[in-house]
């Protein structure tokens, strides 16, 4: 099986203003730039530095985004806004644009705000870009999340260099985000997370079972921990596992979490799943089943690297096991041999 041709890997360097921010200002560290948020009155909370704005239904707000160069060169920045998800590893994330909007999303921040802009700026020069935000008519409870990502376009088109060596692509991509948060109250919603599709598949191109985790409910799931195992149909014997800690999850939103399978390859069956899940003081207990076809497992074991394959750990057992007896009976036969000439 040949190696993988290309990898793309994004390296984002993010200065975030989070929801426990206490910068004043996000900087591109190197990139020449610096973003901060024009605090509104609406503002639930004017000490901190990201949006957290109390809305109503209907209203239609500017808000607005200070941004600095500090550079000896012409810049010029896209400022795009994106919703808040969930990644592959439990975390929070505002610079991604999904595949597909989680099912229980109802209003996408993206929909309630003006598209992004270009900005153009001289050697140290300060703009502003002010975009439109328009509530829905209908009331809401809970969170509508996302964050502005402030990037260089010369940045984004030209940072994306290939490695000759192993024929990996890299792409870098330099940028600042900057949170929002909506709510039209302050009340407490009691968090719900639902268990999706289980199914084979490849975990930063490794053999992996991925259980799809859903929040459906429209507020953060904060300080998630996760247990998981695996077993045959009927069995009690556990043949995979998988715990993390200190995840979080974004309103409305889905990840699929990994129980890796340590490099063995997939097999063909029917399996149960048992997972637990704990945030705070809520506990959430699931239990499914699900199978791997003859095809899905010979498709993903082909694509898989550094896969240790069950035919070569057979015949290196083989092959040490014929040394062996050979070993065992040619030491019999100096035996034998030494007795009858004494």
């Amino acid at each position: 099986m040949t190696f993988f041709k290309t990898i793309k890997y994004c390296l984002t360097i993010v200065f975030m203003v989070t929801l426990i921010s206490i910068c004043d200002r996000a900087y591109a560290d190197g990139m020449g730039y610096s973003v901060q948020a024009v605090i509104p009155e609406n503002q639930i909370d004017q000490s901190k530095t990201y949006f957290d704005l109390k809305m109503t239904p209907g209203q239609t707000q500017n808000i607005e985004l200070e941004i600095k160069s500090s550079s000896e060169e012409t810049l010029n920045l896209a400022v795009v806004p994106y919703i808040g998800t969930t990644n592959q590893n439990g975390e929070l994330e505002y610079s991604v644009e999904p595949e597909k909007n989680d099912s229980t999303l109802v209003y996408p921040i993206t929909r309630l705000i003006s598209g992004q802009q270009k900005v153009t700026l001289k050697p140290k020069e300060t703009k502003r870009v002010t975009f439109t935000l328009k509530m829905p008519k209908k009331a809401f409870e809970g969170k509508i999340v996302g964050g502005f990502n402030v990037y260089d376009e010369a940045n984004d088109a030209t940072n994306e260099s290939k490695s000759k060596k192993n024929d990996v692509q890299i792409k870098n991509v330099f940028s600042v985000v900057i949170g929002i948060q909506l709510r039209e109250n302050l009340d407490k919603i009691k968090p719900e997370l639902k268990l999706n599709t289980v199914k084979a598949s490849l975990f930063n191109y490794r053999t992996a079972i991925t259980a799809n985790i859903q929040n459906i409910k429209s507020d953060f799931v904060k300080d998630l921990a996760v247990t998981a195992k695996i077993r045959k149909n009927g069995s009690s014997k556990v043949l995979y596992e998988a715990e993390k800690t200190e995840m979080a999850m974004a309103p409305n939103s889905n990840f699929n979490f990994p129980i890796s399978l340590e490099n063995q390859e997939l097999a063909a069956g029917s399996y149960d799943l048992e997972i637990v899940a704990h945030s705070n003081e809520d506990e959430w207990a699931f239990t499914k089943k699900f199978t791997i076809s003859d095809e899905e497992a010979a498709r993903l074991n082909e694509e898989a690297v550094e896969l240790e394959h069950e035919t070569s750990n057979k015949l290196i057992w083989i092959i040490s096991l014929a040394v062996g007896l050979i070993t065992i009976l040619l030491l019999v036969i100096f035996f034998l041999v030494w007795r009858r000439r004494k």
